[in-house]
């Protein structure tokens, strides 16, 4: 025997033993154990220190890695936050759910009913506590929840973690006693990327009198009034970007820069005079630091007010570095939580299940207009799939094991079940990834859709054969994950076909073509639209 083969040898009956022992370990489950399903949103798994080591460092979650089960290869069905996270709790694919896009609507489903809903049956307290709008209760996935905590300042569509932590602790001290299924929704790593402790990046001087500071890299609707005294007045930005030192270049842009009167019949007339560019199409306007704003009042001393939101003109180093303290600060929220629970006996009590929705581009491949990508939705390529998942049995035997073989978001509820021996549902469409089975066919099936992405794409994901799918450009690429896994090179068309990869491309063309049949665009509210501006979904 090959030592190749030895090696799956031994790793096939290392994973059986293990399946085996996880199972026995289920069947001492206690039902009263409670369960806590952690989505840590726009989590790249390559930047959690368990899968690489180099990116960030993230202590608490590695802990739980070492004390639970860890899967090499998760994958998203799709790289947008609302159908990513419906597929985790309904187990179904976004094509079978209905739900394509952030912003639309999952109808009622008594018949086909999420995890929740089973918690809920079997005489669970359930809570959910949401860091983004897009995964607000009115879209569908409160389903089964008896609190569903979907509040957000008035000024922001999303919360940190420390402020996700703060709703859902309070919470722990008042159900510790209650047996519970808790989900919690973590997504600093989400754009804006601006951790927490960050100092403030604008001040803003009203004829050389400081008015107030801002941190624009929060993104954040800002609401200033301005008291004009008669004739000239000068607005000046001071901005501080630590990326950008030439000042010749431009430092931040605003997407919302509105001016208006607080008293009528004034005779106003304001001018972006020094340092600004606007793009009147797009309605953005860039600026330098120390931009000027003349605003000549005409009239009598009067008062206005102005209402703005940007952010900073970010390298793509500095975004990385951004998002590396994002995913940092969030894993120490982590902690916290993970010492809460521990606080209240409730650690060795529950069950803690850490996984991501979708991953990140930070650069690595080029949009439509030829500069780095930074954000998901519109790309199917492997940082954009990829996520981490990690589950913490407190009964579990063995631990720090790592798992490589490929699993998706749709085995998240079935496994659930099987872990609470619960009963397991039909239409769920995952595997539970504790009972033995091989399926060398096993394709995972990718989608991102219009109008959110820039077109329409599929992908199937056949180890090592990797292909996607653009039907609007009639275009098919092909990378081999073993000799390519960075995805550089695409080999459609160069070399024939093997039978697995023309088993994937007759799998990935004709499902692709199938959906695109039988879908239908959703129109989205005045609401909802600003709130996906808002987040930066639409641009």
């Amino acid at each position: 025997m090959s030592l190749k083969k030895r090696y799956f040898h031994f790793f096939g009956l290392f994973a059986l033993a293990f399946i085996l022992i996880f199972s026995q370990s289920c069947k001492k489950t206690n039902k009263n154990n409670n369960f806590i399903l952690i989505t840590l949103d726009t989590q790249r798994a390559d930047f959690i220190s368990c899968y690489q080591s180099d990116n960030a460092l993230t202590p608490n979650i590695d802990f739980l890695a070492k004390n639970g089960v860890l899967y090499e290869n998760c994958f998203t069905l799709i790289p947008i936050t609302l159908p990513s996270h419906a597929s985790i709790l309904f187990s179904e694919p976004p094509h079978l759910l209905k739900n394509y896009n952030n912003g639309q609507i999952i109808r009622k489903r008594k018949k086909r009913p999420s995890i929740t809903t089973i918690f809920k049956k079997n005489g669970f307290t359930t809570a959910a506590f949401i860091s983004l709008g897009v995964l607000n209760a009115e879209f569908g996935l409160d389903e089964g929840f008896d609190l569903y905590k979907d509040d957000f300042p008035p000024n922001r569509w999303y919360l940190d973690s420390g402020e996700v932590n703060q709703n859902v602790f309070p919470w722990l001290e008042e159900n510790k006693g209650n047996k519970f299924f808790l989900w919690i929704h973590y997504s600093d790593p989400h754009d804006p990327y601006y951790p927490p402790d960050q100092p403030p990046d604008l001040k803003i001087f009203l004829n050389d009198q400081l008015i107030d500071e801002y941190c624009l890299g929060k993104y954040e609707t800002n609401e200033i009034r301005l008291k004009l005294k008669n004739g000239k007045n000068q607005l000046r930005f001071e901005v501080k970007n630590g990326f950008v030192e030439n000042p010749d270049y431009f430092h931040a842009r605003l997407d919302k820069l509105d001016f208006s009167m607080l008293e009528e019949e004034k005779d106003i007339d304001i001018r972006l005079s020094h340092g600004w560019f606007i793009r009147r199409k797009q309605n953005v306007f860039f600026f330098k630091n120390n931009s000027i704003i003349d605003i000549y009042n005409k009239s009598n001393p009067c008062e206005i007010a102005i209402t703005f939101r940007g952010k900073l003109l970010l390298p793509q180093e500095g975004i990385k570095e951004l998002y590396r303290k994002e995913v940092e600060y969030m894993d120490k929220e982590i902690g916290k939580l993970l010492n809460k629970l521990k606080h209240l006996g409730l650690f060795k009590k529950s069950h803690i299940l850490v996984v991501g929705d979708h991953g990140e581009g930070l650069g690595e491949y080029l949009n439509n207009y030829g500069d780095p990508h930074i954000g998901h939705i519109h790309l199917l390529y492997n940082i954009y799939m990829k996520v981490p998942l990690i589950i913490y049995n407190p009964n579990l035997r063995l631990k720090n094991i790592r798992l490589k073989e490929p699993v998706t978001l749709l085995d998240i509820a079935p496994t659930i079940m099987q872990i609470m021996g619960f009963k397991k549902l039909q239409h769920f469409q995952g595997r539970d990834l504790f009972t033995p089975k091989k399926d060398k066919n096993f394709i995972v099936f990718q989608e991102t859709y219009e109008p959110e992405a820039a077109k329409n794409k599929f992908a199937g994901l056949l180890f090592p054969w990797h292909l996607i799918f653009t039907p609007s450009e009639k275009k098919f690429e092909l990378y081999n994950l073993y000799t390519d896994p960075e995805e550089k090179k695409d080999i459609f068309g160069i070399n024939p076909l093997t039978k697995e990869s023309r088993y994937l491309f007759q799998h990935v063309e004709s499902l692709s073509k199938e959906i695109l049949s039988k879908k239908k665009d959703i129109a989205l509210d005045k609401k909802s639209l600003e709130m996906l501006k808002s987040l930066g979904y639409i641009k």
